[in-house]
């Protein structure tokens, strides 16, 4: 685990976890060690230093991409297979509940009259950032920057009027409540908990940041282990108390094989590499 315990990936981790020992879905303990730092250098040379028959793993998420595309781990994809994914969550760009803007459409159209003439809080290299900047790429607009590094500091310059729009994870727009209007989703498809909010997808921009659980094996793997992991990931992912827990959560339970998340967290990772490279 590339964090600290007691965020999502960790206790998403843990639950996991708890599930396979519970109902034996594996033949070896599932044991969740925290090693966090060098932006998951750290937990990537522990999984390295492990045997490479799928007995040490790593559950990380997107984060790791931008990691990649800004070349702050001495690792790559290339490193990796790809066990699958267990669902994840996605955010929602907003405006404060005030602005003249309604629909995302309407921001678009304003910024592509007006460049630069609104200002996005962002923390330069976080997804925020790489989020917006490829909404932003596929939209054809421009943005301008205001330092923010923390949901906090978002929340701060948007209801103190100093930030036109911002990031937030579902959970902490839903945690607010009041003084933002969400504009768009970047799930590949409506949250339940937000009905009203189109997905980017829908309204035509190919941009999605799912944030997905997202499990992985040193590159070296047999795929007949890679397929034991799997078959129980999509075991746990689909039992009732896991996706009462994602569906309480703002998380979208579903699972995809790890050869279909190889092949987004690769087009994804391609994206993040042309943000990237306007900051590097």
């Amino acid at each position: 685990m590339p964090f600290k315990p007691g965020g999502r990936t960790d206790t998403v981790a843990r639950l996991v976890g708890e599930k396979i020992q519970e109902d034996g879905l594996l033949p070896q303990p599932f044991v969740v060690v925290n090693a966090d730092g060098g932006a998951g250098a750290n937990a990537v040379n522990r999984m390295q230093r492990g045997d490479d028959d799928g007995h040490t793993i790593i559950h990380w998420h997107h984060q790791a991409l931008i990691a990649m595309a800004m070349n702050l781990g001495d690792f790559s994809l290339d490193d990796f297979k790809a066990i699958g994914y267990t669902g994840g969550g996605s955010p929602v760009w907003v405006v404060s509940a005030d602005s003249e803007f309604q629909t995302l459409d309407e921001l678009i159209a304003h910024l592509k009259a007006n460049p630069r003439s609104l200002v996005e809080a962002v923390g330069i290299g976080t997804i925020p950032h790489f989020v917006g900047a490829m909404l932003a790429s596929e939209g054809g607009f421009e943005t301008r920057y205001v330092t923010a590094n923390s949901g906090a500091d978002r929340l701060r310059l948007i209801l103190g009027g100093n930030a036109d729009i911002a990031l937030f994870a579902a959970s902490e727009y839903l945690a607010q409540g009041e003084g933002l209007r969400p504009l768009v989703y970047f799930g590949k498809e409506r949250l339940p908990a937000l009905p009203d909010v189109p997905t980017a997808l829908e309204l035509g921009y190919d941009v999605s940041w799912a944030n997905p659980n997202w499990w992985l094996a040193p590159a070296s793997t047999p795929d007949e282990n890679i397929a034991i992991l799997a078959e129980a990931l999509e075991t746990v992912i689909n039992d009732p108390d896991i996706v009462e827990y994602f569906n309480n959560n703002t998380l979208q339970p579903y699972w995809t094989p790890g050869d279909e998340a190889f092949e987004d967290a690769q087009k994804q990772l391609e994206a993040l590499s042309a943000v990237a490279a306007t900051i590097n």
